[in-house]
């Protein structure tokens, strides 16, 4: 592990660096801070080279975290907890869940405490062009690439047994991050269109005064209480919250009721913020200091210009190289971290202990592996057999059941006539224009519909005969139909409602 570690918060409007030189396992001493505004610097590499350019910063390992408005945050779930078998799976599982192809995304997973997985995705272009950004201009990127509030999360809970359910929020300019973690696990991760800017623009609009104006105001706690736009709009914020960890309970993810709330970031120093929490959740609220928390010493040139509320996830990503596995790390396949150096007689000696083991694992694994294997196959030919079974219990035997599936869905075709006599229409558009034709203020429930040798068949009940004959009229209108005519009509069992049936001839 490296002595010196430079963590690199890199977010939506700023970049925050902390240089942290470790003692053990956990403590360490902050050598120095800075925190660059994207915008000012004009963009992200900008910022990474004036950063650069301060001798204090530069040649020293990196560990990142990304904003989690890059990312994609998804629960699922699988039969098994085998972390080779997990990551064999998780991007077929993931592909009809993201909007992106698979092999554009990498993905990193978290065991939740009951079942299922917490699973976070990143473009591969993000982690390729921060990567090389970093490295460029930097120094050489360690073994983690985090995101953001999963770095800070991780080292809150810090390896300790706590109980019950937990939020943390990271209230940044532009957005806030909501961690949510219930025994001491991290089980959903949410970023929401709030910040200090909202809060400044509402004050703006409260106060009639500019926006720079305002945020001196907001900073300064020199304002009113009569700020009616800007408590509204963090009324909104705690409700949105509110209703995420409500959806959370139904859906079992989220057990327990938050039993306390962490804040972090700027805009966690507005009180009419904290008050509108403290309205909407029966919970303490704490505001967090991991720098005090960690027990980590700080330079004293640099102790009267850190902020806990502005540094804390820096601080959590600099830490973030001794989180185990407990945290994303997008640092893995071809993007896993190459050794800027290297030192063979230490290799050459974790080699020769490690070499044997890795003979043993190898061969119990291919012993394991074939077992497993065959129990699949013998699965498989059973799930084969089955719906083979289910869908042509006619078959005497099954010998080739692709080819007897193919045949016998010909021989229906033949019999049933399906895929015919619509040549000027597709099911879809038929189905649609009866959509369209039937009036949705009648109290109409269709119960069944079948299409066969050009004549469509539908059966439902409707409130009285005169709404079936409203509904026989409108369809023949239809430019797909040639005549509707009227079937059978009874009472329903409760009498009241009358079921029906239309027999429509296709054109």
């Amino acid at each position: 592990m490296p002595q010196n570690v430079l963590g690199l918060e890199i977010g939506q409007s700023t970049i925050k660096a902390v240089l942290l030189a470790k003692k053990g396992l956990t403590g360490g001493r902050i050598l120095d801070v800075r925190v660059l505004d994207i915008d000012t610097c004009g963009g992200v590499e900008p910022a990474l080279k004036t950063l650069a350019d301060d001798k204090n910063f530069s040649g020293f390992p990196c560990s990142i975290s990304v904003s989690p408005r890059d990312m994609l945050f998804r629960h699922v779930q699988l039969p098994f907890r085998d972390d080779n078998r997990i990551r064999k799976t998780l991007l077929f599982e993931l592909e009809p869940l993201i909007p992106l192809p698979i092999e554009d995304v990498i993905a990193d997973y978290l065991i939740m405490p009951r079942s299922g997985l917490l699973v976070g995705i990143l473009n591969k272009k993000n982690v390729r062009d921060i990567t090389e950004l970093v490295e460029n201009n930097l120094g050489n990127v360690v073994s983690v690439i985090d995101a953001s509030p999963t770095a800070l999360a991780v080292q809150i809970t810090d390896n300790k047994k706590m109980a019950g359910s937990k939020i943390v929020l990271d209230i940044g300019r532009m957005s806030t991050s909501a961690t949510f973690y219930e025994d001491d696990a991290i089980i959903h991760v949410r970023s929401l269109a709030f910040g200090g800017e909202q809060i400044t623009r509402a004050m703006a609009a409260d106060l009639s005064v500019d926006r720079d104006g305002a945020e001196k105001m907001k900073i300064s706690g020199s304002y009113s209480e009569t700020i009616m736009k800007t408590n509204e709009e963090c009324r909104r914020f705690c409700a949105e919250l509110k209703n995420t960890v409500e959806y959370m309970k139904i859906n079992g993810v989220m057990q327990n009721e938050p039993g306390q709330i962490l804040l972090t970031g700027g805009g966690a120093l507005f009180a009419p913020l904290c008050k509108e929490l403290g309205n909407h959740f029966s919970c303490p609220l704490e505001m967090l200091d991991l720098i005090k928390s960690k027990s980590l010493d700080v330079e004293k040139n640099i102790a009267g210009r850190i902020q806990p509320a502005i540094m804390n996830t820096a601080v959590a990503v600099a830490l973030r190289i001794s989180a185990g596995k407990k945290s994303f790390n997008f640092r893995q396949e071809e993007f896993a971290a190459r050794r800027s150096r290297f030192n063979f007689k230490n290799q050459l000696r974790w080699a020769s202990v490690l070499a044997g083991i890795i003979i043993l694992l190898a061969a119990a694994n291919q012993i394991l592996d074939y077992s497993l294997k065959t129990r699949q196959l013998n699965g498989a030919k059973k799930e084969i057999s089955r719906i083979f079974k289910s869908s042509f219990p006619d078959a005497q035997a099954m010998v080739d059941p692709v080819q007897q599936l193919e045949t016998k869905i010909a021989e229906d075709k033949k019999t049933f006539g399906f895929g015919e006599g619509l040549s000027e229409a597709t099911a879809i558009e038929i189905l649609k224009d009866i959509s369209r034709l039937i009036v949705p203020s009648l109290d109409i429930v269709l119960t069944g519909l079948n299409y066969e040798n050009r004549v469509i068949s539908i059966k439902g009940e409707a409130k009285t005969i005169d709404e079936v004959t409203s509904i026989k009229n409108e369809l023949v209108k239809s430019k797909y139909f040639q005549d509707v005519t009227m079937g059978s009509t009874s009472l329903t069992k409760d009498g009241g409602k009358v079921d029906f049936s239309l027999r429509i001839e296709v054109k």
